[in-house]
C-alpha cells in the first residue's frame, strides 16, 4: 500500500495526546462533520480501522467526533497547495488548531500544514518531480533534521530534492497524531489497527 494520507485534524490542545485519550466517537456529530465534507447527505458504511481510514475509497470521507478533537479523512481534501484548503479549515476549526498531512507514495509527494489563531501559519509541499509546490511560515522544529542534512537522501546523487517527502510525511504524522503508515515507530506511537472510524458516502438522489 505504501505512505497514502489524506488526514485533518481539528484540536484544542495537542492532537496527538487527543488520539492517545480518545474517547467514545459522537456518531451525530461524525455524520454531521461527514456532510459538511461531502456537501450531501451522508450515509455511514461501516467502521475502517485508522491505516485505511486515512486513505479512504473515493467518494469516502472518514470522520470521527472525538471529545477533543475532531478528525476527516478524503481523498478530496488532499491539496498540492495546502493553503487552499484554509477558508474550509477555519470555518470548520471553530477557533481549534488544525493539522493536516497529505502524501502519496507513487509520486513520492507529501504536504502538511498547520492553522492557529484563525491563520495558516505553516505549510509544506513537495515531490521530486515539481520540486517545493507550497513553502509558507517558519520551519516548525520537527523539520530541522531534514532541513539540516540529517535526513538526507543517500545513494540517490540526482534526486531533486535534499530528503524524501515520504519520510517527511511519516515524521508529520509521528509528530502531530502519534502514528506512522511507515518507518520507524517509538514508544509513543500507537497501534492504528485499534483506532476505528466510521466511513460514510453521500446518499443518492433519486
Amino acid at each position: 500500500m505504501g505512505s497514502k494520507s489524506a488526514v485533518v485534524v481539528f484540536a484544542e490542545a495537542e492532537p496527538r495526546r487527543a488520539f492517545r485519550d480518545a474517547g467514545l466517537t459522537d456518531h451525530d456529530k461524525s455524520k454531521r462533520l461527514a456532510e459538511i465534507t461531502l456537501g450531501a447527505t451522508a450515509q455511514e458504511t461501516g467502521l475502517l480501522t485508522l491505516d485505511l481510514a486515512v486513505w479512504p475509497d473515493s467518494g469516502i470521507v472518514c470522520a470521527a467526533s472525538l471529545p477533543e478533537c475532531e478528525v476527516v479523512c478524503s481523498r478530496e481534501l488532499a491539496r498540492y497547495r495546502p493553503s487552499e484548503l484554509t477558508e474550509w479549515i477555519l470555518r470548520l476549526a471553530n477557533g481549534r488548531g488544525a493539522y493536516a498531512v497529505f502524501m502519496h507514495s507513487a509520486e513520492d509527494w507529501a504536504a502538511f500544514a498547520v492553522w492557529s489563531d484563525g491563520a495558516l501559519v505553516r505549510s509544506l509541499s513537495m515531490n521530486p518531480s515539481s520540486g517545493v509546490m507550497e513553502d509558507m511560515g517558519e520551519h516548525l522544529p520537527f523539520e530541522f533534521p531534514f532541513w539540516e542534512g540529517e535526513r538526507s537522501v543517500r545513494n540517490e546523487p540526482n534526486y531533486a530534492l535534499p530528503f524524501h517527502p515520504i519520510d517527511f510525511g511519516n515524521e508529520a504524522l509521528r509528530e502531530f497524531f502519534g502514528f506512522v503508515l511507515e518507518g520507524r515507530e517509538d514508544e509513543l506511537c500507537f497501534d492504528l489497527e485499534e483506532f476505528e472510524v466510521p466511513a460514510f458516502r453521500a446518499v443518492s438522489q433519486a
